[in-house]
């Protein structure tokens, strides 16, 4: 018994599966370990579940398009809806990253955009965009470290949260 038989996949090869896998996990892990340095309220491991998972989806989206494209009236199936539930899914776990502690001040809003970004780079390296998803996570490692940079300089915050 071979490897692809047990991943069971039929428009991708189960070593470029396992390449996408991988290369999710770790973009995941990036953005997550510049949260958890910063003590934000999801930790890395999160960022690394959310990127595997989502790039996941992207990969079955596309086996199941293969699989099934060429039969009529059995299967309906849109590659949009796949993005656009995981989208939905993604908000609705960043927002849980926002906290609300006095009347003008929000925490974790970059959080949870981060925790989003994540699950879209999982999505582009599940549908095998590498280049978009490197760019997407060097501008998100970006913006989370300049920021941060700036909020210090402009504002004389650190970008360290703490809920005491």
């Amino acid at each position: 018994m071979d490897l692809s038989s047990i991943f069971n996949l039929n428009s991708l090869d189960w070593t470029e599966s396992l390449f996408r896998m991988l290369l999710a996990i770790f973009f995941g892990f990036l953005i997550g370990i510049d949260r958890y340095t910063k003590n934000k309220p999801i930790e890395f491991r999160a960022y690394m579940i959310v990127s595997l998972t989502t790039c996941i989806v992207a990969i079955m989206g596309q086996e199941l398009y293969a699989n099934y494209s060429n039969a009529e009236n059995v299967l309906s199936l849109d590659l949009s809806k796949i993005i656009a539930g995981t989208l939905t899914g993604l908000g609705f776990l960043g927002a849980g990253a926002i906290i609300k502690i006095e009347d003008k001040q929000i925490i974790g809003s970059a959080t949870g955009a981060s925790i989003w970004a994540s699950g879209i780079i999982g999505l582009a390296i599940g549908f095998g965009f590498y280049g978009l998803a490197f760019f997407a996570l060097v501008s998100v490692m970006l913006i989370l470290v300049v920021g941060g940079l700036s909020m210090k300089y402009f504002e004389g915050k650190t970008d360290k949260e703490t809920l005491n």
